[in-house]
């Protein structure tokens, strides 16, 4: 069949003597993740030019002659998520990489081997990888309940040691004098490196000289002929490195300085001690060797430390990976991940994500101080108490955030704290510092001292709503003029938890309250005279709303102006929203979707617990859910599209906290308990002028095993590919402003190398030439 023919004759002669690549923004195709890793780091170790940083997600490989970062997490490659620890192993030339529960992988070369018998133990209690240690070509690993010890060249477990009979964690492990020490939180004993049966507990001997001290151990190291034990505080300076001699335990060195101790550690026989502020190594009589804390334009907190014979390497919490070859000499090593690991909330606007740090427990703080983070053009911004004048240490858990729609640059913050309200501005200054004392935010009625908001968003005006919890008027406005303004929403209201805010495309405001539904205010067009103004309440019951539950955990508005409504027992929709205002009881119910199954009619995820709902460029609906992942429904909510879980995809968990949809790109990203991901959609919002038609990639390689995207079109649009002969090879419809091709053909065949042609035609107008795409197969 020939397409456009009046067109082709024009277009044969273009592509003779041109040839268009359309590159796609975005760092990852449609329909690929990507784990987005915080850039702190916890454990390092070096191998054959190469230094291998552990960070709380991932591993990084930094190859000094190319001076090339490249990273192994859970999505491209690594066995699990949460990494503990990292071990060099010089018998094996390889990097074995220890997880919180217990799983163990072996990177060597550009090759990951698995060997998960500690993670599959059938025993109760932590299995945590603590630390590895790596004696007579053996891996010894430090766990939650023995000592694991590995043949690297097998992959496999030779032996279990059980110092404590498995009934105290093992934290560290150490090799002197032909005896090995396990050392737990309290106590440390002591084994022949010569005897064979050390898997009988028995044959382990309690060293009488380690006596449990004011805070557990973590770290045991043996420098200078001499043992040394770390003890822990939960409290900042607390801690301390004791000798262990003849008599016991003996305070090692007391600085002038707070000790605030990350890490003990032996680099050329002489004790390492990194300090909160930098490292220290120490001659045997306390005197100091050298100091690794004087960086360049940045305060050091190194959490491990090695040395490859001339540069020190180093993990820092603040940093990331530091080469130091001297004082004043450090290359950092930058990560393009999240300032921090703790997320709650996500806000989208412009090509902007923001991400906001907060969490509350139950209806009280928890004084998280993690701020704001930023992500836009593939770089991340801390917005927190460190950078922003006004904040200093009066602000915690960030609830809320919210990117001005008129203005990309102008974020509104909302927190659980004494300063519940935050304007800021392009300089990356509060422009706006609210308390209860300059405007409406209330605080608690629960008297805590603080003023909780639970989110806040823009309109279209540039007018900033806020949901105040515990108060006796939950919503507030703060407008585009400067005034801040303060609405009833009824006595069911007052003093309760509030959850979420929305904003629906005809102005009314659409909120969760704790215990009580969904609230909706309408206020008329006239946000100053509340004589036009009007509220309803969802709930449960058949004269009330008739919701699934009265916890409502999700909202969401779509491109009908139909508002989506998941609770802790599935969703419902208020399908003529408008109406609801003013309706008697009865008439503003939400409707749950049917579906007849064997006979049976059902809801349609029945009594999932719903956390998100986002609604893509093609109008679907997208739901995270508390323990069953990610579901994708059809527009009009009858069929499940797509089902995402840890256990058929690389989400990281499947317990959604929130989503957010970059609507430019089509990429959306996922806080999880475990983490922030994110994955690239086949939607994005349209482009009915055409202005920026992307096609990728381009060329589609014979290694590439994705989709051909073609980006930028007009909503809903008829999409044709063609041969340069305007023969039809395939067609399809995009959602919203996207379109796929696999590279097959109408009736499955992959398609032959070649140029291909692409068409769209919406239902009003003809079709249109948007671009064209190099395939290279292998046939």
């Amino acid at each position: 069949m020939r397409l456009y023919s009046y067109i082709l004759v024009n277009m044969r002669l273009l592509i003779a003597f041109t040839f268009l690549s359309f590159a796609a923004s975005a760092q990852i195709g449609t329909g690929q993740w990507r784990l987005h890793i915080p850039e702190r780091a916890i454990d390092v170790t070096y191998l054959s030019g190469s230094a291998y940083v552990a960070y709380e997600k991932g591993v990084g490989v930094y190859d000094e002659a190319s001076s090339e970062l490249s990273i192994w997490d859970n999505v491209s490659g690594l066995s699990d998520i949460t990494v503990s620890c990292i071990q060099v192993c010089q018998s094996d030339n390889s990097v074995f990489i220890g997880y919180e529960n217990g799983n163990l992988d072996k990177l060597k070369g550009n090759r990951v081997t698995n060997i998960p018998a500690i993670k599959l133990a059938q025993i109760q209690g932590s299995k945590k990888v603590f630390n590895m240690v790596e004696y007579d070509e053996h891996m010894y690993i430090a766990t939650g309940f023995a000592i694991v010890k590995i043949d690297p060249k097998k992959d496999e477990v030779r032996d279990t040691y059980y110092p404590t009979n498995g009934s105290k964690p093992i934290v560290d492990i150490v090799f002197a004098n032909d005896s090995i020490y396990a050392l737990t939180e309290d106590e440390m004993y002591r084994g022949s490196v010569n005897n064979i049966a050390l898997a009988d507990p028995a044959q382990w001997t309690l060293d009488s000289r380690v006596t449990p001290a004011w805070y557990p151990f973590s770290d045991i190291e043996f420098a200078g002929n001499e043992l040394f034990v770390l003890s822990k505080s939960d409290d900042f300076g607390g801690d301390t490195v004791y000798q262990v001699d003849n008599t016991g335990l003996q305070v090692a060195i007391l600085e002038s300085f707070t000790m605030e101790v990350n890490s003990i550690a032996t680099i050329e026989d002489r004790l390492l001690i990194d300090f909160s502020g930098g490292g220290r190594i120490y001659e045997s009589n306390w005197s100091v060797h050298e100091n690794l804390g004087l960086f360049n334009g940045a305060i050091a907190s190194p959490m491990a430390t090695v040395y490859d014979g001339t540069n020190y390497w180093i993990a820092d919490k603040n940093n990331g990976l530091v080469k130091y070859p001297g004082p004043y000499q450090n290359t950092y090593v930058n990560l393009t991940g999240p300032p921090k690991s703790e997320m709650y909330a996500l806000d989208y606007q412009q090509g902007t994500i923001a991400v906001c740090s907060g969490s509350r427990s139950g209806g009280a703080p928890t004084f998280n101080r993690g701020g704001i983070y930023t992500f836009k053009d593939e770089e991340w911004r801390l917005i927190d108490q460190q950078n922003v004048t006004a904040w200093a240490d009066t602000i915690h858990d960030y609830m809320g955030v919210s990117i001005n729609p008129n203005d990309e640059n102008e974020i509104g913050i909302g927190t659980y704290s004494s300063v519940p309200v935050t304007v800021i501005d392009a300089s990356g200054q509060a422009s706006g510092y609210f308390t209860p004392q300059n405007s409406e935010v209330e605080p608690t009625t629960i008297n805590n001292g603080w003023s909780f908001v639970s989110d806040v968003q823009y309109d279209n005006e540039g007018n900033l709503w806020v949901l105040n919890g515990y108060a006796t008027e939950p919503l507030k406005v703060y407008t585009s003029d400067g005034q801040w303004l303060s609405f009833n929403l009824g006595p069911s209201a007052i003093s309760k938890i509030t959850e979420r805010l929305e904003i629906d495309f005809n102005g009314n405001k659409w909120m969760s309250i704790r215990g009580a539904g969904l609230y909706g205010y309408n206020d008329g067009g006239t946000v100053d005279n509340p004589t036009d103004d009007q509220w309803v309440n969802l709930n449960q019951g058949d004269l009330s709303g008739a919701l699934p539950s009265s916890e409502v955990t999700a909202i969401a508005v779509d491109f009908d102006n139909e508002i989506w409504i998941g609770t802790d027992a599935g969703f419902a929709v208020l399908y003529n929203s408008e109406n609801a205002f003013g309706a008697p009881a009865g008439d503003y119910n939400a409707q749950r979707i049917k579906l007849e199954f064997e006979g049976n009619v059902e809801f349609v995820l029945g009594a999932t617990h719903i956390t998100d709902i986002e609604v893509d460029g093609g109008n679907r609906k997208w739901f995270g859910t508390a323990n069953s992942g990610i579901i994708l429904l059809s527009e009009d909510g009858l069929t499940i599209l797509e089902q995402w879980t840890m256990e058929n995809s690389p989400l990281i968990s499947n317990t959604i906290i929130d989503m957010e949809i970059n609507q430019e790109t089509g990429e959306m990203f996922i806080i999880t308990d475990q983490g922030l991901i994110s994955y690239r959609t086949d939607a994005t919002y349209e482009d009915p002028n055409y202005s920026d038609v992307q096609v990728f990639p381009n060329p589609a390689r014979p290694d590439f095993d994705g989709v051909i995207t073609i980006q930028g079109i007009k909503y809903d649009s008829d999409v044709k590919i063609t041969d340069v002969a305007g023969n039809l090879v395939y067609q399809t419809t995009s959602n919203g402003g996207t379109a796929t091709w696999d590279r097959k053909t109408l009736t499955g065949e992959l398609v032959r190398s070649g140029v291909y042609l692409i068409w769209t035609a919406s239902n009003q107008n003809d079709g249109r030439f948007v671009g064209k795409v190099l395939v290279m197969n292998e046939r």
